[in-house]
């Protein structure tokens, strides 16, 4: 089973490319400790920074997200 709470949904808004980040990815995500702004995700594929998140409501959203339905 999929833990949802531990997943993100990506999508890249300059070459299109939809990912789903891991635990650890979306760990990196958290604001450090001295208050400076959280790092800005990156596309895995060409390598912008217009990246969008998407909130999946399960596994089936997820899917649904990846194969480009939503």
């Amino acid at each position: 089973m999929i833990d949802q709470s531990s997943m993100l949904c990506a999508h890249c808004q300059r070459c299109g490319r939809r990912s789903v980040l891991g635990r650890v990815d979306a760990a990196s995500l958290a604001p450090p400790a001295d208050g400076e702004a959280p790092p800005r995700l990156r596309c895995d594929m060409c390598g912008g920074r217009q990246v969008k998140l998407f909130n999946a409501n399960g596994p089936v959203e997820m899917l649904a997200f990846l194969n480009g339905r939503i």
